[in-house]
């Protein structure tokens, strides 16, 4: 397995199951419906599997009941980006962020999408992207430990 598909891996599979933020469980509340829990899970095997497709089907089809929820546009993003979609990748992975900008207390989670971007301008050989992202990620990441 290469260094992106492990790095993935940990991105999605954390982030999907909730252990990835210190508080995260009230990102994905019994009253964000249990539909949106059960969605969370079926795309988490989907995607380790490496059925990529239907893992974004199934997000997609969360993300049109709950489309305010940005854990389900970071996984998203980070599975177009283990397809190599890397516009979209990096289009979802914004769209993440713009929603969680709005709480202060998802920067780890706005971190991670820094990440998703970081690796989808690489993926497109786009330089100055990179170096914005990373950038942007590590800007956060001190503001997190401040």
């Amino acid at each position: 397995m290469n260094l992106l598909k492990i790095l993935l891996k940990s991105l999605l599979v954390l982030i999907v199951t909730g252990n990835v933020l210190a508080n995260s469980s009230y990102l994905i509340r019994t009253d964000a419906t249990d539909a949106v829990k059960s969605l969370l899970n079926a795309a988490k095997e989907h995607y380790e599997k490496e059925q990529f497709e239907q893992a974004a089907a199934i997000l997609e089809r969360a993300i049109r009941i709950k489309p305010k929820h940005p854990i389900l546009w970071h996984n998203l993003a980070g599975v177009r980006l283990a397809q190599g979609d890397w516009e979209r990748a990096a289009s979802l992975a914004s769209k993440s962020n713009a929603i969680a900008t709005k709480s202060q207390n998802l920067k780890e989670l706005r971190i991670r999408n820094w990440v998703v971007i970081t690796l989808a301008c690489e993926g497109m050989k786009n330089e100055e992207c990179t170096k914005e992202a990373r950038i942007q990620a590590q800007n956060l990441a001190k503001s997190l430990a401040n």
